[in-house]
This record gives structure tokens, sequence and C-alpha cells, in this order.
């Protein structure tokens, strides 16, 4: 007579069926985890593909700056929607990581003030030129000493503005913020680590993630700060493991932008970003030019007055190319101060939610 089989032995012939079940789900929840992280790993790394430069060797425009900044924008972004997609609220968060979330995007917030005052600088020396060229307008045929007078100081004034190391006194205050900016972002570099993990699955993708978007803003942030200070010193270097998708991007778009801005200053240039070298440039022509002028040399017909006139037109079209850069520029900088803004404070509602709902915070995700 054979013997019955008793329940262990059925579930070792076919395996438990409940344990699959969990199994199964355990898995399609890892796919579909693994699925949001190399989506986001393969939009970033499509992004700093796009920030390769496509601009004359060993000069940085205010256009790439501006696409910088943009990349920057849409990453944190970007980020918000991963963390939505895993669904996973802040109040699932191991309290480590809130705290270094909140206290980057505070030091995000001041580099991005101190950004935008040094934009500022630029506009301002931006109507310096534009009042220059208002007195240099002589179409009128009236020119008095004068008028010649306060053309010669004005050129002299955008002169000593030239001078971003205040070589010749003209400009000594430097911006004391975005100096800081060097401090900060070594602080951040320094926290930004990604070892083995005891976390959820959601924690592991989470902090995947949240490498990637802070090591392009550091590299990103360190770079915009470097030019438009006018000095390497800002420059932080990183080296990303091979374990991410946009690693190879990311450590060939930090090799070929922070070589060319070194080179620059090495090669003994004041300036990085191409604009601002042009606009230097065609003040040092019209300077010499005006400081021997006289009003007797306006003269229509004359060669003198036609130098001029081209000397003045180069410099009107040099400003205009700085207002086309700076303008987009200041506006994307504005922009993601508010995203980080935004995203700093869904986190505190999410918080404050929690609080009142009495959801405890996690303090660890093993």
């Amino acid at each position: 007579m054979s013997r019955a089989h008793d329940g262990h032995s059925l579930f070792l012939n076919f395996g438990n069926p409940f344990r699959m079940v969990a199994c199964n789900r355990s898995s399609d929840q890892s796919a579909k985890f693994n699925q949001i992280l190399n989506a986001f790993e393969i939009s970033l790394t499509r992004r700093l593909k796009q920030l390769e430069p496509k601009f004359p060797k060993d000069s940085i425009n205010l256009s790439w700056m501006q696409q910088a900044i943009g990349v920057l924008s849409a990453t944190h972004a970007e980020l918000k929607s991963l963390i939505t997609n895993l669904q996973f609220p802040a109040a699932e968060w191991d309290e480590k990581w809130m705290d270094e979330y909140l206290d980057d995007t505070v030091k995000l917030l001041d580099i991005c003030l101190a950004l935008s005052v040094e934009i500022s600088k630029l506009e301002y020396f931006q109507l310096l030129v534009h009042y220059a060229l208002h007195l240099l307008d002589f179409s009128d045929g009236v020119w008095s000493n004068d008028k010649l007078v306060r053309v010669k100081g004005s050129l002299q004034e955008l002169k000593g503005k030239m001078d971003p190391k205040g070589k010749n006194g003209a400009n000594t205050q430097r911006n004391s913020r975005i100096e800081n900016c060097i401090v900060i972002l070594q602080h951040m570099s320094k926290s930004l680590q990604f070892g083995k993990v005891k976390s959820s699955s959601k924690g592991s993708v989470f902090l995947r993630a949240m490498y990637g978007v802070k090591a392009t803003t550091i590299f990103l942030c360190s770079v915009v700060a470097s030019a438009l200070a006018g000095h390497s010193g800002l420059l932080i270097e990183l080296h990303i493991p091979d374990q991410f998708l946009w690693s190879t991007a990311f450590m060939s778009l930090q090799q070929g932008i922070n070589g060319e801005i070194k080179r620059c200053f090495a090669n003994g240039r004041d300036r990085v970003l191409k604009e601002l070298e042009l606009l230097d440039a065609a003040i040092e022509n019209v300077h010499p030019i005006v400081e021997k002028l006289s009003p007797a040399d306006i003269v229509d017909g004359t060669e003198k007055l036609e130098h001029i006139r081209i000397a003045i037109h180069e410099l009107q079209q040099s400003v205009q190319l700085l207002a086309q850069g700076l303008d987009p520029l200041s506006k994307q900088v504005n922009d993601f101060f508010h995203v980080i803004l935004s995203g700093r404070n869904a986190l505190l509602d999410s918080l404050r939610l929690s609080a009142v709902q009495g959801t405890p915070i996690r303090d660890d995700q093993s």
C-alpha cells in the first residue's frame, strides 16, 4: 500500500504557493524600481552629453552656462518625479537623508543668490557701457570739451571695472558671496558618498538618484561660479564610480570643461566668458582712440572719424552680445532657485502632514 504524502513533502515537490506569491510580488516590485532608476540615469546621461562643448576651444559662453543651469533645474525636478513614482513619501525617509537634503537645499539657495549678485554686477557693467556709448553719440554734430571729458572719464571707469582681480585698484571689492561658494561646494563634496547601504529597495533607488543629482549640482555650480568670478579656484574635481550609467558622460564633461577653464587662466587670461572677453577687447580698442580725440576731429568725411565709428560699432555689438546672454542666464538662475525652494517646501509640508497624522519618521532603513 502506498504511503500518503504529508503536507511538507507536497511543498517540497511543488514549492510553497504562499511563498511563491510573495517572491513574485517582490520581484515585480524590484523590476519596477529598477526601471524607474534606469530611466532617471539614462535621462541624466543624455543631459550631460548635451553639455559637451560646442564652442571654440578655451572659451565658455553665457549660452552654455544658461544650458547648464537649465540641466540642474530639470534634474532636480526629475528627482521629485522619481520620489513620486517610487511612492516614497518623506515619512519613509531615513532621518539622516532628510537632514542632508534640507542642509544641501539651504546651501544651493545661497549659491543661487551669489550667482545672481555676480550677474547683477555684469548687468551694471553693461549699463556703464551703454552710458559711454550714449556719450559717444555725435550724430547731432555737437561736441564740446565738457562732453569729451565725460566720455574719457566713463571709458576710464570701464577699464577699471574690466579688471576682475582688482590689479588696478578699481575693482578691489570682490563678491564675498561668490567667494564663499568654494567653501559651500567643498563641504557638499565631502558628504558626497555612495557605498553599500542597508536600505529598502526604494531607499537604494532614492540614494542612487540623489547621488547623481548632488554630483551634477556640485560640478556645474562650481563651473558657473568660477566663470563668473574670473578664477579657477572655485572648480571642484569629483570622481564618479563606474557603477552609474551616467559616470562616463560626467567624467568626460568634467575633464573637458575644467580643463578649458584652467588653461584659460594658465595662459594669463582674466576672463573665461567669451562675451566678456570680446567686450573687454572692444573697450581696449576704443579707449586710446578717444583719449587722443579733440572736438576738432569730429568732422564728417575724415579718416579719423570713420576709424572712431568702426570702434564704436564694435563696442555696440559686443555689449549687445553680452545683454543677449545675461538676460536668459539671470532668468535661468532665478528658475533654479525656485525649483530648489519648491522641493524644499514640499518636503517640509510632507513632514508637517506626517506630524499631524501621527506618522513616525524612520530613523533606520535597514
